[in-house]
């Protein structure tokens, strides 16, 4: 993760900035604010004054009525492969188009800010989102160790502590993602949850881990109750993972793992929520979703009863079966839910029984559909 000019301006105090040239450069990383009002001295470079990724903030008093000079800046910036200038407009409110044209040309943004806006307010603004990335970047790499194969409970126990302050009974996590979010809209997301006590949010992956600790194990739906609301204002339809309850904090790391595991659940099944310990056979093939394993099963299920269809509809037999199995077996239901007659259902479904040789044994059919119809969803087949 990293600033951009992008996230920077996405900021209230920068809401009524203009870009007046290198508008293709916003992505552009910000690594530290940078100040200059002096002519810039010839060995610049030695001194180490200016280094990629500065935002530099200007008025250009000096250089207000010389444009060979102001264009000898901006080309020192690009050089050192800075990432854009914020310009306050006192003295300068418009751009000769020669360096609009170099400006562009090498995607850097130049950026008229309103003067009353103190450099303090920019330079302040500026730092506190790269101390918060940089600070988010610490614990994704952090949680990243504790997440692989083997690791230490050692590290999991001293990693649990620093990310959650204040360890009660129990604790459990939440996960979502957040796609498309700006620095800014992720950053007012983690304030409205912080000010819930109890909840400690963390950035990870494009998404973030709600991780809660309580005395009470009731109080995991009352967080839930909390969250939602604010998902909502930030985010119109949202899937996220709950992890079960733990209360060892060894397993801190099982714990994230669940909530990540339950959320790309969730997001297969288009389902709202969904809770690790209601994965079921899931957690299961989930780990094997690359496998060449879970399509062959899919396939030598499901493919008799698509091949058996002919030139009609080739989902007919499995969309009854899909039917059949979310009302629990009950003809009647499924009828009703298909808008089918109850002997159709019975004919379809004794059919399927036909093509997979297992007429004589209900249980093994169920059980067999039901894992091929999981593995579609899984694959998304």
């Amino acid at each position: 993760m990293s600033v951009t000019i992008k996230d920077l301006l996405s900021n209230k105090l920068f809401k009524d900035a203009e870009i007046a040239a290198g508008k293709n450069g916003l992505n552009n990383k910000i690594e530290r604010i940078n100040f200059v009002d002096c002519p810039i001295p010839d060995d610049i470079k030695d001194m180490g004054l200016i280094k990629k990724g500065d935002l530099f903030i200007n008025s250009f008093y000096i250089v207000k009525e010389n444009e060979k000079e102001l264009y000898d800046f901006i080309k020192t910036y690009i050089e050192f492969e800075c990432s854009g200038t914020f310009v306050i407009t006192e003295y300068i409110s418009m751009l000769p188009d020669k360096i609009v044209k170099l400006c562009n040309e090498n995607n850097f943004p130049f950026v008229f800010i309103d003067s009353n806006i103190p450099y303090a307010d920019v330079i302040k603004t500026t730092m506190e989102m790269i101390l918060t990335d940089k600070s988010e970047t610490i614990y994704e790499m952090k949680i990243e160790k504790i997440l692989e194969n083997d690791v230490s409970r050692k590290l999991v126990i001293s990693t649990a502590n620093e990310i959650i302050k204040s360890f009660k009974t129990y604790y459990a996590s939440f996960y979502i993602k957040l796609d498309d979010f700006d620095e800014t809209r992720k950053q007012m997301l983690i304030s409205s949850f912080k000010i819930i006590k109890g909840i400690e949010p963390v950035i990870y992956k494009n998404g973030i881990f709600l991780l809660m600790s309580f005395d009470k194990s009731s109080s995991l739906d009352m967080y839930y109750t909390q969250a939602d609301p604010i998902f909502k204002e930030f985010v119109t339809n949202y899937h996220m993972g709950i992890s079960d309850i733990f209360s060892e904090i060894e397993h801190f790391d099982d714990c994230l793992k669940q909530s990540i595991l339950a959320y790309e659940i969730s997001d297969i099944l288009d389902n709202k929520k969904v809770y690790y310990k209601d994965t079921h056979v899931y957690k299961i093939l989930h780990p094997l979703k690359n496998s060449k394993i879970l399509k062959d099963f899919y396939f030598d299920i499901l493919n008799p009863l698509v091949e058996s269809e002919g030139s009609g509809d080739k989902y007919e037999l499995i969309n009854t079966i899909e039917a059949y199995l979310k009302c629990n077996g009950d003809y009647k239901k499924t009828a009703a839910l298909i808008n089918q007659h109850e002997n159709t259902v019975r004919y379809r479904i004794s059919k399927a029984k036909r093509y997979l040789n297992l007429e004589s044994d209900n249980f093994k059919f169920i059980e067999q559909v039901s894992i091929a119809l999981k593995i579609k969803k899984l694959l998304k087949l």
